[in-house]
């Protein structure tokens, strides 16, 4: 079971603590699909969290998307932002599924189908005991290819 707490810590960063506040009633929503999630007919939850963050984010902010983070600052969410937090609370889900065949052939397939850096993680991370020191090269050579440097340097060396 994913809870609030989860989504919020992966959401704090892109939205900082009060963007984050005034959209609290959604992270529980959030939870319950990313615990919900099933590799059968589960493909299109990305795509949902993306536009339900994307229209809670604009109304919340009148429009303006800006966020204050932490250190202050204030920063404008931008479209792929949405897509890319999508992608990341994927990862919740992804690591609760089973560490089997079926599930690490559904995650490579999704990592390609979706362009998603969450399921290339859960691949490195959590699936590596399924697969070849070459195959666990090739993913992190895609990740650090494909990706911004902060989205994968807490879990690739």
């Amino acid at each position: 079971m994913i809870a609030q707490a989860q989504v919020m810590i992966v959401l704090k960063p892109w939205l900082g603590a009060p963007l984050l506040e005034a959209l609290m009633p959604l992270m529980g929503d959030v939870a319950a699909r990313l615990s919900g999630f099933s590799i059968r007919g589960g493909d299109n939850l990305a795509q949902e969290l993306d536009s339900l963050l994307f229209r809670a984010a604009r109304s919340a902010t009148g429009g303006k998307l800006l966020a204050q983070l932490d250190d202050g600052s204030f920063v404008r969410i931008r479209l792929e932002d949405f897509a890319a937090m999508a992608d990341e609370l994927m990862l919740l889900a992804f690591n609760e599924l089973p560490v089997d065949s079926r599930h690490l052939l559904f995650l490579r397939d999704y990592s390609m189908r979706h362009a998603s850096l969450s399921a290339l993680r859960a691949l490195y991370t959590r699936f590596s005991s399924l697969q070849s020191p070459q195959e666990l090269e090739a993913i992190a050579s895609v990740a650090k290819a494909c990706y911004p440097a902060f989205r994968w340097r807490e879990w690739l060396p």
